[in-house]
C-alpha cells in the first residue's frame, strides 16, 4: 500500500495527537478501518492511461474514462447528420466515441488533490469522494467546509475528527453519529451543543458526560484519559479500533420504558399529497412538453434508481413509523434499537448509567454499561417544515416527499440532498436547481434531465461533467455549447425539431412503462441494458 502524501500524514499526526494524546504511525495501515465508514469510490484506467476515481459509482461496467486534465473541453466535432438523430439508439450508436466520463473531476481553486473526485475549492484531500471547501481530509466522502478529518461521511463545517458520520459542527470527535455543534465528543449518537462527553447517546446541552451522566470534569478527565488510552493502544496494534455498532450489537436488549408522547404536531400533520402530485405533473410538462400520466408513486422504481430512497422503520418503543435515510450507513443501525425523535429526546434526558459503572467503564465492558441508553434517532428536523410527507432529515422545507436532506427546499420528491431547490424529482445532490428530473452531483441547472457532475446548465438532457450547456442534448464534457448534440451544435430550428422527436420518444417510453432503457449512467455504454 502506497505511503499517503507527507502534508496528509503531518496533519493525522496532528489529529492522533490532539484527539488520543500520541501519534498513531502510517496513515495508511489505518485505510481499511477509515474508508468502512464511507460511501464508496471507484478506480478506472482512463483512455491515457492515467489512474481516474469516480464518485459516485453507478457508471456502466464498459465505459470509458478520461482524466479530468485530459479533457479538451474546447474540442470541436463534426454535427451528426439525419439518419444519426432519428431516435435516441442511434445518437447512442453514432457518438460512443465521443461520450467519456471524466474521473478525478476537480474543480475551483484546488490543490493537492489526490485519488479524489468531485473535488472544488480545496487543499490536501487524499482518497475522497464528493467534498467541497475543505482543507486535508482523507478517507472520506460529502464533506463540506471541514479540516483535518479522516474516515468520515456526510460532515460540514468540522474540524479534527475521526470516523465522524452524519455531523455538523463538531471540534474534535472520535466515532460519533448524528452530532452537531459539540466539542470533544467521543464514541456518542445525537448529541447537540455537548462538550466533553463519552459514550452518550441523544443528549444537549451537557458537559463531562459519561454514559449520559454528568460529572464534575475532575472526575470525568481520569475515566476519559483511561478510555483514550485503551482506544490507541487498540489502533496501534490492530490497525483499527471498535465501532460503535460494533460496540451496542453485543449488547443485551431491553425494550425501553418511555412515557406516552403526545401525538407529534409537525409537518407532516397536513400531509397533502396533492400539493406534490402537481409539481411533478407540472415539472414533466415542463420538461417533456406533457404531463407524465398515472401519478408520481408508478414511477417510484425508476426516480429511486440512483437516488437512495428512505426506508421504512419503526420505532422499538412504540411502533411509530420513521424513515431511515439510506446514506451514511444508517441501515446498518440495528432495528431493535430506533426511536422516534421525541422519544429519543425524552429517552436521553432521563437515562444514565451509574455512577459505579462510569467510574469502572471500559471498552471491554462498555457494550454491558451502555445497553440501557444505547438507542438511536434516524430523525433530525430543524427550521420551519411545512407538509414534508415520510421523509429522513429536513431543514426549512416545505412540500416533499420519500426524500432524505432537504435543506431549504420545495416540491421535491424521490431525492437525496436538493438543497437550495424546488420542483425536483430522481435527484442526487442537487444544489440551487429547479424544474429537474435524475440530476446527479449538480450545480444551478435548471429544467435539466439525466444529468449529472454538470453546472450552471439550462434545459440540457443526457449529459456529463458540462458546464453553461443550454439547450443542448447527449453532451460530454463540453463548456459553453448551445443548441448541440454530441459535442456538436446545430442550427437552431433542426435542433428544435430533434428535441422535440427525443422527447416524444421519452414520454411515450416512460407513460408505457414508468421506466427508461436509457439514464446518464448507462448511456455512454451504447444503451447498454439494466440487469
Amino acid at each position: 500500500m502506497e505511503d499517503a502524501p507527507q502534508a496528509m500524514q503531518s496533519k493525522w499526526d496532528d489529529t492522533c495527537r490532539l484527539l488520543l494524546g500520541r501519534e498513531l504511525g502510517p496513515l495508511n495501515e489505518y485505510a481499511n478501518w477509515l474508508s468502512a465508514l464511507t460511501e464508496p469510490i471507484s478506480t478506472h484506467s482512463s483512455i491515457s492511461g492515467r489512474k481516474v476515481i469516480s464518485a459516485p459509482t453507478d457508471y456502466c461496467d464498459t465505459a470509458k474514462w478520461l482524466a479530468f486534465p485530459d479533457v479538451d473541453f474546447n474540442k470541436s466535432f463534426e454535427p451528426l447528420n439525419i439518419n444519426e438523430i432519428k431516435d435516441i439508439d442511434s445518437i447512442a450508436e453514432s457518438i460512443g466515441e465521443r461520450m467519456h466520463y471524466a474521473g478525478s473531476i476537480v474543480f475551483g481553486k484546488s490543490a493537492q488533490i489526490i485519488e479524489s473526485s468531485n473535488i472544488n475549492d480545496s487543499i490536501g484531500i487524499y482518497r475522497v469522494g464528493r467534498l467541497g471547501d475543505s482543507k486535508y481530509v482523507a478517507y472520506s466522502t460529502m464533506c463540506r467546509f471541514t479540516e483535518n478529518c479522516f474516515g468520515s461521511n456526510f460532515i460540514g463545517e468540522s474540524r479534527y475528527c475521526i470516523r465522524a458520520n452524519d455531523s455538523f459542527r463538531n471540534q474534535r470527535s472520535f466515532e460519533i453519529w448524528r452530532c452537531q455543534s459539540s466539542f470533544d465528543i467521543c464514541y456518542s449518537h445525537a448529541l447537540t451543543n455537548c462538550t466533553s462527553c463519552f459514550f452518550s447517546f441523544n443528549l444537549w446541552n451537557r458537559k463531562y458526560a459519561i454514559g449520559n451522566l454528568e460529572l464534575q470534569k475532575e472526575k470525568y478527565e481520569p475515566i476519559k484519559q483511561k478510555l483514550l488510552e485503551e482506544i490507541s493502544e487498540g489502533l496501534l496494534s490492530k490497525k483499527r479500533a471498535p465501532t460503535l455498532l460494533e460496540i451496542v450489537s453485543k449488547s443485551r436488549y431491553e425494550k425501553p420504558e418511555i412515557p406516552k408522547i403526545s401525538e407529534r404536531i409537525d409537518a407532516n400533520e397536513a400531509r397533502d399529497k396533492s400539493k406534490i402530485e402537481e409539481a411533478f405533473s407540472k415539472t414533466s410538462s415542463i420538461l417533456f412538453g406533457r404531463e407524465l400520466e398515472g401519478g408520481i408513486d408508478t414511477y417510484s422504481k425508476w426516480l429511486s434508481r440512483h437516488t437512495r430512497p428512505v426506508i421504512p422503520a419503526k420505532s422499538c418503543a412504540s411502533g411509530k413509523p420513521t424513515f431511515i435515510p439510506n446514506c451514511a450507513k444508517y441501515p446498518e443501525l440495528p432495528r431493535g434499537r430506533l426511536l422516534c425523535l421525541e422519544e429519543s429526546q425524552v429517552h436521553g434526558q432521563s437515562k444514565r448509567i451509574s455512577p459505579a459503572d462510569a467510574q469502572n467503564l471500559s471498552l471491554k465492558n462498555a457494550h454491558e454499561k451502555i445497553s440501557p441508553i444505547a438507542f438511536f434517532t434516524v430523525e433530525f428536523i430543524e427550521g420551519q417544515n411545512t407538509n414534508v410527507i415520510d421523509c429522513a432529515i429536513s431543514f426549512d422545507s416545505s412540500n416533499c416527499y420519500l426524500s432524505t436532506a432537504t435543506v431549504y427546499a420545495k416540491y421535491c420528491a424521490y431525492s437525496f440532498w436538493p438543497r437550495d431547490s424546488q420542483y425536483l424529482f430522481g435527484s442526487d445532490s442537487p444544489f440551487d436547481s429547479n424544474f429537474c428530473m435524475n440530476i446527479y452531483s449538480c450545480t444551478s441547472q435548471t429544467r435539466c434531465f439525466e444529468i449529472d457532475c454538470c453546472g450552471y446548465c439550462t434545459d440540457t438532457y443526457f449529459s456529463h461533467n458540462c458546464e453553461n450547456v443550454n439547450d443542448s442534448m447527449f453532451c460530454f464534457n463540453k463548456k459553453n455549447l448551445r443548441y448541440a448534440i454530441g459535442n456538436a451544435p446545430l442550427p437552431q430550428e433542426e435542433y428544435k425539431k430533434v428535441k422535440t422527436s427525443i422527447l416524444a420518444q421519452i414520454s411515450d417510453e416512460l407513460n408505457s412503462t414508468k421506466d427508461l432503457r436509457y439514464d446518464i449512467y448507462n448511456i455512454a455504454c451504447a444503451g447498454k441494458k439494466r440487469d
